[in-house]
């Protein structure tokens, strides 16, 4: 991965020979290369554009699933359109399947990425493939984001990134290649020197030849003297070094950059310097058949003779059968260099000859009118609305539309504050109540991403289409989140009676609550023969799994969540519904006491980049297993990495309340009561606790372990298997029966919680504490459970139990050690039991060795301890 040049002084750092590195390393390989670049002010994702556009062109859209309708369309619109109309405004709203609240926007923008991944592994799996990303540190925040994606997870062999920037990027996995500047002996040797000393160039036009700016040959000191000047005014870059060479270094050098670089297109002639102007009006990169068309020149021929001499002063290379400047900042100089006039019919005539460019030419051009049909047909809504007047308007232009458009494509580019800020804006300009209640379906899944409750956006949207069936089950599933069962329940049947198959979904969940797992399971089957689409079918996996897992079904849960990841993976899904089920894969592992194989799916589902909530979710169950683990310190990190993901309520209140059970757990186990009981005080004064089905018994039972709450709120449920056991345990916190709640989780059959438990009979029951506490230990050293092995050993400690098996001692052999322990001699001994001293002391030494006691003293240690005697 390379190269990678670090800026020290502003723009100065451009032109030290980034790209001139690239094309010499790409023109060795054997590989197919794909070139794209950023430019200021850039749209979302356009480095990537002329490279997937070159994939495509080379094997095909068959590469990716759905011909990358989906994803890919965002990019390439030549695959066809992604959802919705095409043309103009009159066509209507976006309806399809992607508005939904579920199906929400975060996950359009993951399927692009996945969709993005499949076509280059596959067209790596047919040639290899060097991917070159130019001057990213124009890049927006949407191409960085795809950019990293792509590293972290393309892992087929035979892809190679090659980027470059002005500054510093992290890159994970890369190669970072800092171009430095050159040295006095390396700039001699680039103007034709070969030790330092005045001579002619290498042949290469451009290289200073050693004359004077008259043409007549220097003398050795004006020649080591124009050297040194030429290093002093570079600073060692190659693009500057050329360019006073190009110029003279003398003292009559033009005095500004722009200047400098200009210095060789001055001695251009009429045509040639025309073709220039153009090509820095064009682009970055600018075809053969472009500058043909708009300098006029039917003749190739005559096209040729104009651009010769440019290429030949090396302001343009070849590029394929197109044209790119040699550094952006001589494009930069020639189009700055432009009379305003002369740059507006430049840019006019080019917004002909590039019709894909044509709205940002004809807005250069000062034609808005041009430039809002351009960038309509381009789908450029931003520039659309920026464009927009009274004649739009007049002439039955939509802008409600427009505005939902632009909100879905800053949703794409990762920009969620924008993207609510459009949709509210098209919301304040429709009048239609169907419209209304789609946009706002929309919001809701904006504002689901910034953490914030979409219940009053779905209502309203309700209202407004009482009768669309999506409508009404999204409210339910949201509803059955907050824990408002019989609203959502009464919603999901009639979105079911209107066909919507996603209210199965909800349906099953509710049912399983209720404790039905059978029905439940019925009504998931159901909803998977009849999903009309991906995303329905894998949430009805995760629904499942996660219903079996809080039921205490680890075994079952562990089953269809593997069945939904394997799903997810063939559909191209593995980033982000393939990220919730990891989460639903990891939690019954975890409970089982398999923590290491819980810890690979959540390293595995992390290295993917999931969307927010899902890297949450895969977070919590990972920090879970940390603080049962022992290891604070990654439980600490996934807190605070995990919590400003999980802000807000907009996922119901457990996934609210989770990350506080998660810092809870860490302070009780890391001795920290302080920490925990201002936990505890924000979750009983911020939330209703009677509203979450998993959460609140097992926060109820630290608050209880610190001393915080005795009873529990009223009306709060106690379904399944395990949320019995909490109950239990936040019992026995207050006072009840440790063995009751040892009794509940050996039903659950989850190891750690029942090792707890032990702990806490044998703290109950003191005269039976030594086989709790044993089975306390082995449970937790099988686990690896630091902190929990050290908490049976210290309640061991304090209650005089021995934790390793009892040595097995003879009648005789008590008798001896009980004398022992009375401080007497093996002579005394044998007095007091009528032995021969000798049978007296080989009794001593036995002792000994059953005991593992190094001495007489250490065994009546042992014993009084263990309470042999």
């Amino acid at each position: 991965m390379g190269p990678h040049a670090r800026r020290r002084a502003g723009r100065r750092r451009g032109g030290i020979g980034k790209s001139r590195l690239v094309r010499e390393f790409t023109g060795g390989l054997d590989a197919m290369v794909a070139e794209g670049g950023a430019d200021p002010g850039g749209t979302a994702y356009a480095p990537f554009v002329p490279v997937l556009r070159r994939l495509v062109r080379e094997h095909g859209a068959d590469l990716v699933p759905g011909g990358g309708r989906r994803g890919l369309a965002h990019l390439l619109p030549e695959l066809g359109p992604e959802t919705g109309p095409e043309t103009g405004p009159e066509t209507g709203p976006e309806t399809g399947p992607e508005t939904g609240a579920e199906t929400g926007p975060e996950l359009g923008r993951a399927r692009l990425f996945e969709e993005v991944l499949l076509l280059v592994e596959r067209a790596a799996a047919r040639r290899p493939l060097a991917l070159v990303l130019e001057d990213l540190h124009w890049a927006d925040q949407a191409t960085r984001d795809l950019l990293m994606f792509l590293l972290r997870n393309a892992m087929r062999p035979g892809v190679l990134f090659v980027v470059t920037s002005r500054e510093p990027l992290r890159l994970p996995g890369a190669e970072v290649l800092k171009v430095p500047p050159l040295g006095r002996a390396e700039v001699a040797r680039m103007l034709g020197h070969a030790d330092g000393s005045p001579g002619h160039a290498d042949g290469r036009r451009g290289a200073w030849t050693g004359l004077g700016r008259a043409g007549l040959p220097l003398h050795g000191a004006e020649r080591g003297g124009e050297l040194d000047l030429i290093m002093a005014r570079s600073e060692g870059n190659p693009l500057f070094v050329e360019a006073l060479a190009d110029a003279g270094a003398g003292a009559t050098t033009p005095a500004t950059l722009r200047e400098l670089l200009l210095a060789g297109a001055e001695r251009l002639g009429r045509q040639s310097l025309e073709v220039l102007r153009i090509a820095a009006v064009a682009g970055r990169s600018t075809p053969h058949d472009v500058l043909r068309a708009v300098a006029g020149l039917d003749d190739d021929l005559a096209l040729d003779e104009a651009l010769r001499p440019v290429v030949r002063a090396r302001l343009l290379l070849v590029d394929g059968d197109a044209y790119v400047f040699r550094h952006a900042l001589i494009r930069d100089a020639v189009y700055d260099d432009l009379l305003p006039g002369e740059r507006r019919r430049l840019h006019a005539r080019c917004a002909r000859a590039q019709p894909e460019r044509a709205a940002d030419h004809w807005y250069a051009a000062g034609e808005r009118r041009l430039a809002f049909e351009s960038a309509w047909q381009a789908r450029r809504w931003d520039r659309v609305l920026e464009l927009w007047d009274d004649d739009a308007g007049a002439a039955g232009g939509d802008r409600a539309w427009v505005l939902e458009m632009a909100a879905r494509d800053a949703l794409c580019a990762g920009e969620a504050e924008r993207a609510e800020e459009l949709a509210t804006r098209a919301l304040d300009e429709v009048a239609d109540p169907l419209r209304a209640a789609h946009l706002l379906e929309l919001r809701v899944a904006i504002r689901d991403l910034l953490g914030e409750e979409g219940l009053d956006d779905l209502r309203e949207a309700v209202r407004l289409a009482p009768r669309q069936a999506r409508l009404i089950g999204a409210l339910a599933t949201t509803l059955a989140w907050n824990g408002q069962d019989a609203e959502a329940r009464a919603l999901a049947e009639e979105a079911r009676a209107l066909g919507d198959a996603r209210s199965l979904v909800t349906l099953a969940a509710l049912t399983a609550l209720d404790g039905d797992l059978e029905a439940a399971s019925g009504l998931y089957a159901e909803a998977r023969r009849r999903a009309p689409d991906d995303d329905t079918l894998l949430v009805s996996y995760a629904s499942q799994a996660d219903v079996l897992e809080a039921a205490g079904e680890h075994a079952r849960a562990e089953s269809v969540a593997r069945e939904g990841v394997a799903r997810a993976r063939r559909l191209g899904l593995t980033r982000s519904r393939g990220a919730h089920l990891a989460a639903n894969l990891a939690e019954p592992l975890a409970s089982l006491g398999r923590w290491e194989e819980a810890r690979e799916v959540v390293r595995s589902a992390l290295a993917l980049d999931p969307p927010p909530i899902h890297r949450a979710w895969v977070l919590m169950v990972l920090g879970t297993v940390a603080v049962w683990e022992g290891s604070f310190e990654e439980a600490e990190d996934v807190v605070r990495l995990a919590r400003p993901l999980m802000r807000g309520r907009s996922r119901g209140y457990d996934s609210c309340l989770e990350p506080d059970l998660l810092e809870c757990r860490l302070a009780v186990a890391g001795d920290d009561p302080g920490r925990a009981a201002r936990v505890v005080d924000h979750v009983l004064n911020e939330h209703d606790l009677t509203l979450s089905r998993r959460y609140a018994w097992p926060l109820l039972a630290l608050a209880a372990r610190i001393g915080r709450v005795r009873e529990a709120p009223d009306g709060l449920a106690t379904t399944g298997r395990v949320q019995q056991a909490y109950r239990a345990t936040f019992e026995a916190e207050c006072g009840g029966s440790w063995e009751a709640a040892v009794a509940r989780w050996r039903s659950v059959g989850q190891p750690y919680a029942l090792a707890q438990a032990l702990v806490g009979a044998a703290e109950q029951d003191p005269a039976n504490a030594r086989e709790p506490l044993r089975e306390a230990a082995a449970t937790a050293a099988g686990l690896g459970a630091r902190a929990l092995r050290r908490q049976v050993a210290q309640t061991a400690a304090t209650l005089r139990v021995s934790l390793t098996a009892e040595p097995v001692l003879s009648p005789r052999e008590l008798e001896v050690l009980k004398l022992v322990a009375e401080g007497l001699s093996n002579r005394q001994i044998a007095g007091r039991l009528f032995i021969s001293a000798r049978t007296a002391g080989v009794h001593v030494s036995n002792i000994l060795a059953k005991l593992g006691a190094a001495s007489r003293v250490e065994a009546a240690t042992t014993a009084r301890r263990d309470s042999l005697i």
